[in-house]
């Protein structure tokens, strides 16, 4: 009779154990997605020389810029200028620049969310 109870521990313990693992080494690196959002969203190309690494930091410089933001304009232009501090020279209407507003907040630094919130509710 105490078989059962102790067989069924085990067998929960070693699928704990097999979930954890596997958890461990199936997990995503910092900031991949981040990365595949952005090529995803960059139609016209303007990051596609920019390695992966690369871009990850321009999204960290954007998520510690945020406490800056004091509307929208302001935001966009302190992206514009993280992305002229890496060579990347992009018009002042190139999409990807909200886009990259929108995607390092959400995916590299969600603490950071408020600061997004308030340059809208500013706007409005």
């Amino acid at each position: 009779m105490k078989k059962i109870p102790i067989l069924s521990v085990i067998i929960f313990i070693i699928m704990s154990i097999s979930f954890i693992v596997y958890q461990n080494f199936s997990s995503n690196t910092y900031g991949s997605e981040f990365v595949n959002q952005i090529r995803i969203a960059d139609a016209e190309k303007t990051l596609n020389d920019v390695p992966d690494n690369a871009l990850v930091n321009i999204g960290k410089n954007i998520c510690l810029s945020s406490p800056n933001w004091i509307d929208v304009s302001t935001s966009e232009e302190l992206i514009r200028l993280e992305l002229l501090n890496n060579q990347i020279d992009v018009d002042e209407e190139n999409r990807i620049i909200p886009i990259l507003r929108f995607q390092s907040i959400y995916e590299l630094c969600p603490e950071n969310i408020p600061y997004l919130e308030e340059i809208f509710k500013i706007n409005e």
